[in-house]
Parts: C-alpha cells; sequence; structure tokens
C-alpha cells in the first residue's frame, strides 16, 4: 500500500473528505487552485516567499493571548514552491485545521510518508481525497480516454487537478488504476527529470510565484486610507508589507503640495 493507514482510517478520511466537499459546493468539481478561496473562508492566510527548502507552510491554532478571542487560525503558504505544491499544502492544513486544531509545520519533504507521524499521512490522504477526488479523476480519465498510465498521462492529470506529480502517482494507487509497482516505477523518477518530461510533453510548468499577500491587509488598509484614518506615508509603509506601491493600486497623494497656477496667484493678489 502507499502508507501504513488502516482500512478504517481510510474510510474515515474518506467520508470526510466527500463531507466537506459537499459542504463546499465542490462534490463535481475539480478543486485546483480554488482551494486558496475555500480556505479563506477558515483561516486568515498569508503567502510569503520562504524559499525552496523552507517548509511549504505551517499552521497556528491558539492565540496569542486568549485562544476564545481566535475567530480563525492563522496559516502561511510559502510561495517559493510551485503553485500545486501549494495546493497541496493547503489541503493539508485544511485537514488540521477542520479536525485536529492543532498547530502544524509543513515540511518540505512532505510527500515523502517515510518516518511521517499518522497524523501527517492522514493529513496527506485528505488532501489527496479533497483535491483529487475519485469518482472526477475516472470521468477525466475517460474524457482524455487514457488507456495506461505512464510520466506523460500521469502529469496529464495532475496538470489538470493542479496537484504534484508525486501526488496523482499515489493517487492512481489508491484508486486502484496502476499496481504498486507500477507505482513505484513511476515514484523513482526525480524532480529534475519529471521537469523534462513535462517540457517534452508540453505539460505547463507549475512555477513558483513567489506571490506576498498579508491575509486582507492591502484592502483594509486602502480603506482606511480613504476614509481618512491613516496618512499616505502610513499607506505606503502598509502596502510595502505586501510589495506594493499606492500607484499599483491607482492611488495618488493627494496630500503632496501642489504649487498654484498662475491664475491662481493672481487670484490670490488681487485679493
Amino acid at each position: 500500500m502507499t502508507n501504513d493507514l488502516n482500512k478504517f482510517d481510510i474510510q474515515e478520511i474518506k467520508s470526510l473528505a466527500k463531507e466537506k466537499l459537499g459542504l463546499c459546493s465542490k462534490v463535481n468539481d475539480i478543486i485546483g487552485t480554488q482551494i486558496f478561496s475555500i480556505m479563506s473562508l477558515y483561516a486568515r492566510v498569508i503567502y510569503y516567499p520562504l524559499g525552496k527548502e523552507a517548509p511549504w507552510g505551517f499552521t497556528r491554532i491558539s492565540g496569542s493571548r486568549n485562544d476564545s478571542l481566535l475567530e480563525k487560525p492563522f496559516v502561511a503558504i510559502n510561495s517559493s514552491i510551485p503553485v500545486d505544491c501549494q495546493v497541496f499544502a493547503a489541503a493539508h492544513e485544511l485537514y488540521h485545521i477542520w479536525f485536529e486544531q492543532n498547530p502544524d509545520v509543513v515540511p518540505a519533504d512532505l510527500l515523502n510518508e517515510q518516518d511521517k507521524v499518522t497524523s501527517e499521512k492522514k493529513a496527506n490522504r485528505f488532501a489527496a481525497e479533497f483535491l483529487v477526488n475519485d469518482q472526477l479523476l475516472r470521468q477525466e480519465i475517460q474524457i482524455y480516454n487514457l488507456k495506461k498510465f505512464n510520466i506523460k498521462e500521469v502529469l496529464q492529470l495532475a496538470s489538470l487537478f493542479t496537484v504534484p506529480y508525486r501526488t496523482m502517482v499515489k493517487r492512481l494507487r489508491e484508486v486502484e488504476l496502476i499496481s504498486e509497482a507500477d507505482m513505484n516505477i513511476l515514484l523513482e523518477e526525480t524532480e529534475d527529470s519529471v521537469e523534462k518530461y513535462k517540457k517534452r510533453f508540453s505539460i505547463p510548468i507549475q512555477k513558483p510565484d513567489n506571490r506576498i499577500v498579508m491575509d486582507n491587509l492591502v484592502e483594509l488598509a486602502v480603506n482606511a486610507y480613504e476614509v481618512k484614518y491613516i496618512t499616505y506615508e502610513k499607506l505606503e509603509y502598509l502596502l510595502d508589507l505586501s510589495n506594493l506601491k499606492p500607484e499599483d493600486l491607482g492611488i495618488e497623494n493627494k496630500s503632496s503640495f501642489v504649487f498654484p497656477s498662475d491664475e491662481e496667484l493672481d487670484s490670490i493678489m488681487e485679493e
């Protein structure tokens, strides 16, 4: 099997994934990058380029002073990793938020489940079930008339569902579309070779977007400036946290001094 979760654990996770897909009205819809919008309903999320070797993300459940004051947990996603990895990390963290309410750090070797604790394996399996629903997976396989599952076909499916290559390989085994031996062969491919195959088969490459998003900080800052709660300088400072400038949002410094025109000077002198 792909991991050491027992049949009871797996069945429970399948049920939880289907329950949440129904709650989010996504039973018949490929999730993909919609996971980011779904996560924003349940957490305050920061996207920041932490570095390629840094953790994929982390979740902080408890508040700094009083846990009862925390309406939503705090989640950070590393935007230095490919978008498909960000998608998987977000779904992984949603499991911890929905079902465990424990702080969590998503390691850079998340997809290598060797020596991982059971809770991490459960979160990975939930993410796979949530992002790659078995019914939708079979539907896409039928639509694209895929008869075998070599590297090309796996990459096509991974791209369709916006999940990492290794996640799709394991998912195909979990729904018994490939043998364990075939899974092991596919998993032997290095990250470098997988990237080369993507170019060979014209598969879109999921590059890191390195975005900096501080939940709804930008919206709040602009709203505060527009009602004159903060100065233009304070707005600049707050937007800089998200690597933005006021002009990026079409905002000009109305408070800056503008010399009067000749006509205005003449009018002033006449007074």
